[in-house]
């Protein structure tokens, strides 16, 4: 189990005895910086908890995928460390969780692991002493959120959704449409070719997902998937350590829950969201359906609500951190200062 820091002096007391006692309060440190496992949903899973000052808000980001666990990336929520307290997961099969379970891991579902994100929510509050934290979920992780919050919305200041799904159905037609468009801008005749091919097989089938794959990653969507390239490296991959177990839990997770990605509709889970709903998108998304994701959000009641379009791709959320942080500031920060 991991346990924080407490605060500590900086320097010596023979030091602080020199300062002049108005300046001792702003000389203590509040940086948090841990990881490890904890017990949750009856296994052990790995967390990290990060940030500049344990007085911010805190932010569980639900990473995607499914198994695109962010462990060997925390460098990326470095700008997100300023602001915010932020808790990372390697979700149930994924990542360091993976690694310490295996493939005996149980429970590869989306309710379990939404009773996951809400055991992980639970344990975080009482260890930093909030009263509720700010659920991010990117792409996978978004699915898992709205499960999340339906379930126990009194843990939540709000629910913000980036790289938002609404449907795999609705995915695939936005993709397939700006497949083609790019493809007869290109005349890539092969890829339009592909496209009339499969165009009739059920949206499921790996054939018609893969004909309007080669577009839809933007190019600051390429940029960033260089940082997992270099960390995985290439084949033959290890058989131990972190890539070994952040590979081999991606291949173990897809084929558990890629049924339940194509079977979502965030539709049928109902309008009303009990707490403030947000959607922070990149633009040239079209990993899923940023106009999907933006009709979506109109659709939606809530306390508050926002579709907030930045700039970038699929992973705006890395790549674009500055807006993403300056929309999470603007509309989730305000609620969570009440407390």
């Amino acid at each position: 189990m991991i346990t924080l820091s407490r605060p500590k002096m900086l320097g010596m007391a023979v030091a602080i005895l020199l300062l002049p006692a108005s300046q001792i309060a702003c000389r203590v440190e509040t940086a948090v910086k841990e990881q490890g496992f904890i017990p949750v949903g009856g296994i052990d899973q790995w967390i990290a908890i990060r940030g500049s000052d344990v007085n911010n808000p805190v932010v569980l980001f639900l990473h995607g995928g499914p198994a695109e666990a962010q462990s060997p990336f925390l460098k990326e929520f470095i700008p997100w460390e300023k602001e915010f307290t932020v808790i990372n997961w390697d979700q149930r099969g994924s990542g360091k969780t993976y690694g310490k379970n295996r493939a005996s891991t149980p429970g590869m579902t989306v309710e379990r692991m939404a009773q996951d994100v809400i055991e992980i929510a639970g344990y975080a509050r009482k260890r930093l002493n909030k009263p509720r934290l700010i659920l991010v979920g990117h792409s996978w992780g978004a699915i898992l959120g709205l499960h999340a919050i339906r379930q126990k919305p009194e843990l939540f200041y709000a629910f913000v959704g980036t790289g938002q799904p609404v449907s795999w159905s609705l995915t695939l037609q936005d993709r397939e449409r700006w497949t083609r468009k790019k493809a007869k801008e290109e005349g890539d005749e092969q890829t339009l070719k592909l496209l009339n091919e499969t165009a009739k097989l059920p949206v499921d089938d790996m054939k018609r997902i893969m004909a309007s794959g080669k577009w839809r990653m933007s190019p600051s969507d390429n940029e960033y998937l260089k940082i997992q390239a270099a960390f995985v490296g290439q084949p033959p991959y290890p058989v131990k350590g972190d890539v070994a177990d952040w590979v081999a839990g991606g291949s173990f997770t897809m084929s558990k829950l890629l049924p339940a990605v194509f079977s979502f509709d965030a539709r049928t889970l109902g309008r009303d969201m009990p707490i403030p709903f947000f959607v922070i998108q990149g633009r040239d998304d079209h990993t899923v359906s940023f106009n999907e994701a933006q009709a979506y959000v109109k659709e939606i009641r809530a306390p508050k609500k926002a579709f907030v379009p930045i700039a970038g791709g699929h992973f705006a959320c890395f790549t674009n951190p500055q807006e993403f942080l300056a929309a999470l500031m603007n509309h989730v920060t305000p609620l969570a200062a009440r407390d």
